[in-house]
């Protein structure tokens, strides 16, 4: 066997984008995981027409923006990347609260509730 490295050439899908996570949903089956990505937008127009601004009426939009499917070994490399990066976070900034400890520590709730 030979200990030649192939060189990686790097190229963005045309369809290359950013998206911003705002949450995800999934599950597993047998040889695969399964994430569904999503992001949410505050619909304020009919909440700001009224006289006063009815904040009942805020509505929020949830979209799907891509289905990640990943094979075992896959779902546990992701795991021990993003374990690391973040605990370097951590150590940076300080524990990231999740928002049910954030609001019985008195602070603000999750977004759009």
């Amino acid at each position: 066997m030979s200990n030649i490295i192939p060189k990686i050439i790097v190229e963005k899908h045309k369809d290359y984008r950013t998206i911003v996570v705002d949450g995800v949903f999934g599950g597993h089956k047998p040889g695969a995981f399964e994430v569904i990505v999503y992001t949410d937008e505050l619909e304020p127009d009919e909440a700001l027409a009224a006289i006063p601004t009815a904040k009942d009426k805020v509505k929020v939009k949830r979209t799907i923006q891509c289905r990640l499917v990943l094979n075992p070994v896959q779902a546990k490399t992701l795991e021990r990347w993003l374990a690391t990066q973040i605990q370097a976070y951590e150590k940076k900034f300080g524990k990231i609260p999740f928002p049910a400890e954030k609001e019985q520590a008195g602070g603000a709730p999750a977004p759009y509730t």
